[in-house]
């Protein structure tokens, strides 16, 4: 379509390989997701996605400041997403810290968090990067993968719309499962977000999102 690139803010805390991976994924790169990437937001300033985005003359915030340091307030920092950068979505991509409720209410419907596992299941306090494959590897859980979920003031409580499986084999260690489960983050994630600006997310009446393929097939 000849439609404008949405404006997309991805918010990480680590190496960045979903932010990455999503900027591949863009149109602008030859890629299927008619977005690009117009900031990252990070609590941690010298994170390798933070190294990464400015190596790619992409604008990064830090968000929050560091406890006594000068930074964002909750409503500055929706203001620098909205206002200057117009980022029309937000994408959490391994962010560590809590959203704050104005964010949330400013991207209803239009942020989105992956999670390393198949929620609601390994989700909750404690439950992100490594920990999370290590309890699914302890609880001898034969699958695991990727959830893709809306993000609203309840964390992890946003409603799925895409998850990816992988099996956990008897012999797999929590780094075989991670590489495992990373590869399917780095797929489904595009995915998802290529049908959000493509307006192809629906709700079930329940407020269960869907995804409608291009050939219209329900998802």
């Amino acid at each position: 379509g000849s439609a404008k690139p949405a404006k997309v803010a991805v918010f990480v805390s680590g190496g960045g390989s979903n932010l990455r991976a999503i900027h591949a994924a863009t149109v602008g790169q030859g890629g299927f997701v008619n977005a690009e990437v117009v900031a990252v937001v990070s609590n941690l300033p010298n994170c390798g996605g933070v190294v990464w985005a400015a190596e790619n003359d992409i604008p990064t915030l830090v968000y929050p400041p560091k406890k006594g340091e000068e930074g964002l307030s909750p409503a500055e920092l929706v203001e620098q997403l909205k206002g200057v950068h117009a980022a029309d979505y937000v994408l959490l991509a391994g962010y560590l810290r809590l959203i704050p409720a104005e964010l949330c209410r400013a991207y209803e419907d239009a942020m989105l968090n992956i999670h390393p596992a198949l929620l609601p299941a390994f989700g909750g306090k404690g439950m992100h990067g490594h920990h999370v494959h290590e309890a699914v590897v302890a609880s001898g859980a034969r699958c695991s993968g990727p959830t893709v979920h809306f993000v609203n003031e309840e964390f992890d409580k946003g409603k799925i719309v895409a998850q990816r499986v992988v099996p956990v084999l008897p012999d797999d260690s929590a780094d075989d499962v991670a590489a495992k489960v990373l590869q399917e983050e780095h797929k489904v994630f595009a995915h998802v977000l290529a049908a959000l600006v493509d307006g192809r997310i629906v709700f079930r009446a329940d407020g269960v999102p869907y995804i409608v393929g291009l050939d219209g097939v329900r998802e």
